[in-house]
């Protein structure tokens, strides 16, 4: 074919660039999925233990602070003469930052399952880079280039 006196070897293929570039990303959304997958496995299992934390926790809260709260209320009405329901304020009071401790405890653990899904994410990101990498390279290469003719 003959342009402004230059001539293009070879007409690009524009359908193989496509059918390629469709065949490269069905590949790295499976490889996504995959990772996906995987990562929600492990968040899973650490979902498990925070589970396993938190009822620990709660039965813990249930069977022996109420006891251990009752005794420093009797503590505190012995020893400093407060009154009973200053004794029973304060000793709640107590109880209220143990149960925070707790939950704060099992908070930590559910976030550090959440964040097991940067890996997916990071691998989410560089796929989308490479992709708009490939078109872009791509569309350059589709280019004609431009050869003298001879003759």
């Amino acid at each position: 074919m003959t342009t402004n006196g230059h001539y293009n070897g070879k007409a690009p293929n524009v359908a193989a660039s496509v059918s390629d570039l469709t065949h490269d990303v069905i590949e790295l959304s499976e490889l996504q999925a995959q990772l996906l997958t995987l990562d929600a496995r492990q968040s899973v299992e650490k979902a498990r233990i925070c589970l396993v934390l938190a009822v620990v926790g709660v039965c813990m809260l249930l069977g022996t602070i109420p006891v251990a709260l009752l005794a420093l209320a009797a503590l505190l009405v012995q020893l400093l003469e407060w009154s009973i329901a200053a004794a029973m304020a304060t000793s709640m009071l107590v109880g209220l930052a143990i149960t925070a401790a707790v939950f704060a405890f099992a908070y930590s653990y559910i976030k550090k399952g959440i964040v097991s899904f940067d890996r997916s994410r990071q691998e989410l990101r560089r796929n989308i880079a490479w992709i708009k990498s490939t078109l872009r390279n791509r569309g350059r290469a589709a280019q004609p280039t431009e050869h003298p003719v001879n003759f």
